[in-house]
């Protein structure tokens, strides 16, 4: 997932650039539209996948029946919820001001739609065999395809706007008729096998997780619905640019947290129980703390030069709001941590409701702060709903498990962090590309020092490293 988000670095500069802010606004509207369509599509059958997979496994003829089963209701979601986007397209695009020369894009991303929900089934399918080399090798690839293609196709074959969603839709055809072909040379697929008692329990497995994925969705993404609706296209695309930045950055802390995190947080409670589990979490928060506080503040100082050099200045406004994207971004990643108290004693659908709750405070305070407040406004509505449901999280999870946070530690790193700012923002060379990296590397150096001057565990660690390499010389 970490490479998934550098990737995300190297494209992002290109595409800011080839296209207009208007354009790039279109974009993020029709890729976040494609996040709930994909959500739908799939309607936790990717899951399943991995849940049921082995108990039909073993004996050829029920292999055949998941098989069988898995890729008839997957054409049937996808089918469906293709033909549902166009419909609701047709209906809703004069309700989101899009201009009719965007009408055509929107409706290509139709097959997209279709392709990538089974493309998602077949990987899935790769991941239960153990092929996670084949799995990262093919990420990459369409990943590659993906944007080569969009810029042929928008740059020199068509050379309309229309042109890049045709590349997107090319390279998933690629992609389908690459995974299709491993699919169909290890699964036998018989119409007659499909069994409706498989498809009911991956039905009752998936819903619940389906519905988590699209509470994520709503809190991260609802606010570009109503930003294109409020301000327009090109207010989007600036929007977008702020937004996505933040996220690239959220997302490499939250994924690698989340990754790590709750695997071993269910062995050590399995194994040693709930007070060594809880010095665990304990440990994972201070560390998470160390970490996004000086990144944030961070954040603020380098923004707006971070922005023009990976977006160009046509988007430096964004340096404005981004940084409180990136906030509400940050006090999520709490939710990590305090969520995993959840998921230990099996209380995932209270999560789920403490998550859901912020939704329509999101939704609400975005109606009313949009219009006034424009883009700070979307960005305090997020960060406010976020704060909410982070509390609640913190709270209720007390129930199970106790996760302090050291006072002493956390108003260290916030005056560390103060005083990195006050630093980093003195550079000023007169180029803005030297000044993001002088301060980047100024705020680095001085975060570390500061971490190593505090934290005796991690001077230990590293000194064992070191020592463990020389003995390995000598």
């Amino acid at each position: 997932m970490t490479a998934v988000q550098l990737f995300s670095f190297i494209t992002f500069p290109i595409f800011t650039r080839v296209l207009t802010r208007e354009q790039y606004g279109i974009l993020g509207l029709i890729t976040t539209i494609m996040f709930f369509g994909i959500a739908v599509a799939k309607a936790g059958l990717s899951d399943g996948i991995i849940r049921f997979y082995q108990e039909y496994s073993k004996d050829p003829e029920k292999k055949s029946e998941f098989a069988s089963t898995v890729l008839s209701r997957g054409l049937v979601l996808s089918g469906f919820t293709s033909l549902a986007y166009v419909l609701l397209f047709l209906i809703f695009k004069n309700h989101l001001e899009i201009s009719k020369g965007y009408a055509a894009c929107f409706l290509i991303m139709a097959s997209y739609l279709f392709i990538n929900p089974l493309n998602i089934i077949v990987s899935r399918f790769l991941r239960v065999n153990d092929r996670t080399i084949l799995i990262n090798v093919l990420d990459i690839v369409g990943r590659s395809l993906g944007v080569g293609l969009s810029l042929i196709f928008l740059i020199w074959l068509f050379r309309g706007f229309y042109g890049y969603f045709i590349g997107m839709v090319t390279a998933e055809i690629i992609m389908a008729v690459i995974l299709f072909s491993w699919f169909f040379k290890n699964y036998r697929v018989t119409p007659s096998l499909i069994s409706g008692e498989l498809h009911l329990k991956m039905i009752k497995f998936g819903f619940p997780l389906f519905l988590s994925e699209l509470a994520f969705l709503l809190e991260n993404y609802s606010d570009r619905f109503l930003v294109v609706a409020f301000l327009g296209e090109e207010a989007l695309g600036t929007y977008t640019v702020g937004e996505s930045i933040a996220m690239y950055i959220a997302n490499i802390v939250i994924f690698s947290l989340s990754y790590a995190m709750v695997p071993i947080s269910v062995q050590i409670y399995g194994e040693e129980g709930k007070e060594k589990t809880e010095i665990f979490m304990q440990k994972c928060l201070k560390y998470l703390l160390i970490a996004i506080l000086p990144m944030w503040f961070g954040y603020v100082a380098v923004s707006k030069e971070l922005i023009i050099v990976l977006a160009s200045e046509k988007y430096a406004v964004a340096a404005t709001f981004s940084p409180l994207i990136l906030l509400a971004s940050f006090v999520g990643t709490l939710n990590v941590v305090f969520g995993a108290s959840f998921y230990l004693k099996k209380k995932t659908m209270l999560m789920f409701l403490i998550e859901f709750s912020s939704i329509p405070i999101n939704i609400g305070m975005n109606l009313i702060l949009i219009k006034r407040l424009e883009f700070i406004g979307a960005s305090i509505s997020g960060l406010v709903s976020i704060i909410v449901s982070t509390t609640l999280m913190i709270v209720v999870s007390r129930r199970y498990f106790r996760i302090g946070i050291e006072l002493g530690s956390l108003l260290y790193y916030i005056g560390v962090s103060c005083i990195m700012f006050l630093v980093v923002t003195q550079i000023n060379t007169g180029v803005i590309w030297m000044n993001l990296i002088l301060k980047v590397m100024a705020g680095m150096v001085l975060v570390a020092l500061a971490v190593l001057f505090k934290e005796n565990e991690i001077r230990e660690n590293i000194k064992r490293i070191i020592d463990g390499g020389l003995g390995k010389e000598y």
